[in-house]
This record gives structure tokens, sequence and C-alpha cells, in this order.
């Protein structure tokens, strides 16, 4: 396609475009959809369309208490996040803990766009405990660590750095020693964690002179390709590394 795009060219695009936000899988008893929405380990939220004639089931295929198992949820900490978001949706809960509903063909669009909401709602509620939880042990290990290389008064939690964007980002642990200054975000393997970090330093990484930017891991495993991306913005750090990593990912003079 050249440089000149025709309202037909653009409209062909955003239709192909859309086109790959939702797809369908078709079996001999159902289908299953594909939607839009993701889960906080960045899998699309899928729900299963199965033939119950005149009706139609809609269910999330108990995907959403998966996602959670392997976060470390077990049935009852997922069952106690999940009735109340069924409830306020109008969906049924499983005991397998499945989000499911039987509806006509015309309530059908209606269905998919609820069961998905409510699958996704939960994982995201239980990725978000435990991704706090884990950003403050690890943040805690880092501060602590870096305190005691470079001196209670050089090390700050919290910090607050100017991107760019002139957007004000906060910054898990900095530390600042003669006017330089180091920044370590820590991260977590769930989507959400790692594109907030690499919005951060994204934009830190477009100044004249930027700082050293270093996401600190509780561990390497787990981020698969998040991994490259990370490193494309700072440095790459796991929390329980020795002094002379912490040295090297900080590089100040």
């Amino acid at each position: 396609m050249g440089d000149i795009l025709t309202q037909t060219d653009f409209e062909a695009i955003v239709t192909r475009a859309t086109g790959q936000l939702v797809s369908g899988r078709h079996k001999v008893d159902g289908s299953f959809v594909t939607t839009s929405a993701m889960y906080p380990s960045g899998g699309s939220v899928v729900v299963w369309l199965g033939r119950e004639p005149p009706y139609f089931l809609v269910s999330d295929y108990g995907l959403s208490y998966q996602e959670c198992a392997i976060m470390g949820a077990d049935k009852r900490q997922f069952l106690r996040r999940a009735e109340p978001v069924a409830e306020t949706s109008g969906v049924k809960l499983t005991a397998d803990g499945a989000f499911e509903i039987r509806v006509s063909e015309a309530q059908l669009p209606g269905a998919i766009k609820a069961v998905a909401a409510c699958s996704q709602e939960v994982a995201i509620k239980f990725a978000h405990r435990i991704f706090q939880r884990q950003r403050a042990d690890v943040g805690d290990l880092v501060f602590s660590k870096l305190e005691r290389l470079y001196g209670e008064r050089a090390v700050t939690k919290d910090y607050d750095f100017l991107g760019a964007s002139q957007s004000h980002w906060h910054i898990d642990v900095a530390v600042v020693q003669d006017e330089q200054v180091a920044l370590f975000d820590t991260v977590t393997p769930w989507a959400q964690s790692v594109a907030f970090t690499l919005a951060k330093f994204g934009d830190i990484r477009l100044l004249d002179s930027p700082p050293s930017r270093t996401a600190v891991l509780a561990a390497k495993s787990g981020y698969g390709s998040w991994m490259t991306a990370l490193a494309q913005n700072g440095s790459i750090l796991e929390a329980a590394a020795n002094d002379d990593a912490y040295k090297r990912a900080a590089h100040l003079l």
C-alpha cells in the first residue's frame, strides 16, 4: 500500500484489525469464542457457547479459576471473590468455579460480554492482591540492600521522577548520589505489572541524559517474552543478586 490512504483502504484496515480482536473455534457441541479481554497473565479471555436448544449455555469454562489457581488461589479463595461478582452481574457461579448463564439467541452478545467481564474481573482482583504483596516484599529487599550499599540518606522509596513526556512516575526505589540518580522498579510476572514498568522506563529512556533504570524481579522465571521488552528499556536484576550486581545496575560513578 502506498503513502496515499483512501477511505476504502482505511476501512479495510480497520475491518481486518477489529476482526482479529474476536475469533471463534467451532466444535460439534458448541464453540469457543476468544474475546479481546485479557487475563493478568496476558492470555485472552475465552468463552464457551454450548448448544442447549432452544437456549445457549455461555460459560467461561472455569478459565478464571484456572488463572487464579496458577497464581496460588485455592477453590475457597476463588469462590469468595467470585460469588459477589457473579451475583452483581446476574451470572451463575458453579461449584466447579465456572461463570455461566443460559440465554436465548437474542441475548447472546450481552451474555458473552457479561461472562467474559466476570471471568476477567476476578482474575484481575486476585492478581492485584498477589502483585501488591510480591511487590512489597521485593521492594523491601531492594531498599534494604541499596541502603546498606549507599547509605540511608542516598536511598529513597516511592521516588517521583519526571519523564520525557512531563509525566510524573513513581519509582519503587531510587539512589541519589552526587546529583546522579539510579532507578529500581519491582516487576511481578503479570501483564499489568510489566506494562506499568515499561511505560515508566520507556518514557524516562527518551530523556537527553536518562538515569540508569533497573527492573527488579523476584526470579527470572515466568516472564517469557516480557524479558526482552524489559531489557530494551533498562537492566534486569534478580532481587537476591549480590552486591556487585546491584552496583553495576546502579552505574553510579
